[in-house]
């Protein structure tokens, strides 16, 4: 391919420094903002991770209030139930560890909606950084094309 001294002039020297600095400046603000938009999700996950966390233990000290199950240590009282009515023993101490495994399965399940809220909070800044991103992208190419689309 020949090159002819038109192509070389400084005019087209100059045009594609131009273009050249243009795009820089499309790239650069490309990477700025998909950088902004990677920390403001890295901030939200921090931000919804804490959040996570107190409302957990939140739920885990509401649940530590509720009287806990009977104590069924060698106290007196017992062993004289115990030696009264055996089986009323026996119930009380079933009853006690029904009741202990209920506490126990409304603190798994409000643990497991605390987590479920968390989980879809931090998927709605994901998509919406996801959208900005793209965004932010497509953006950039469209002014890429502009710019080496000219003459």
């Amino acid at each position: 391919m020949p090159t002819t001294q038109s192509q070389l002039s400084p005019e087209f020297f100059a045009t594609m420094q131009g273009k050249a600095l243009e795009a820089f400046s499309v790239v650069a603000d490309m990477n700025h903002r998909v950088l902004q938009g990677l920390v403001g999700l890295s901030a939200a996950t921090a931000k919804e991770g804490l959040r996570t966390f107190a409302e957990l233990q939140t739920a885990t000290m509401e649940s530590a209030k509720v009287d806990q199950a009977p104590h069924f240590g060698a106290s007196s009282e017992t062993i004289e139930v115990l030696r009264q009515n055996p089986f009323a023993w026996y119930q009380k101490g079933l009853l006690g560890v029904l009741e202990g495994t209920q506490k126990t399965y409304r603190l798994l399940e409000a643990n497991s909606q605390v987590v479920t809220r968390s989980a879809e909070r931090l998927q709605a800044s994901a998509d919406q950084t996801g959208q900005e991103i793209q965004e932010a992208l497509n953006t950039s190419v469209s002014r890429l094309k502009e710019i080496y689309g000219r003459s």
